[in-house]
């Protein structure tokens, strides 16, 4: 049996340079991204880490695969949520594909083990987080669709 996957697909009137500086660099991972800054050198087996305002670490993982502008994955892990510190990591990949207006980007949330908690926790916030990269990098105006105001 094969192991469950969320996949989320996006065109964004951008260029795929454009969308992979937008997905690391920690100026913009906060305006649109639970508030968090993204943390790594990007290269392949370094630690990357997305640290909230008060500078804890909210997910955490290391770098699998670091190819700018086509392709970044890393394993995802929450360690400081009781429900899911247990949980093993799972992967996120990133493919960005130049298309005639801008790029498509197809993330690929996978290698959850089946009746995942994480699974259930991350349907819900991909689109959120996917939707404010496209509107910062479109209007440049950061709108978090995940965060109360």
């Amino acid at each position: 049996m094969s192991k469950p996957e969320y996949v989320y697909v996006v065109a964004i009137a951008k260029s795929p340079e454009e969308v992979w500086k937008a997905l690391t660099s920690p100026e913009f991972t906060k305006q649109y991204w639970h508030r968090t800054e993204i943390q790594s050198d990007f290269s392949v087996g370094s630690p990357i880490r997305f640290m909230n305002e008060s500078g804890d670490v909210g997910c955490e993982g290391e770098i699998l695969t670091s190819k700018g502008p086509v392709e970044l994955a890393y394993t995802w892990h929450f360690p400081n949520n009781p429900d899911t510190k247990d949980v093993p990591p799972s992967r996120v990949t990133f493919k960005l594909e130049a298309i005639a207006t801008g790029t498509r980007l197809t993330m690929i949330h996978d290698q959850f083990e089946p009746d995942s908690r994480m699974l259930t926790l991350i349907s819900g916030g991909w689109p959120l987080v996917i939707c404010g990269l496209k509107t910062l990098l479109e209007t440049d105006h950061a709108v978090d669709f995940s965060v109360e105001t």
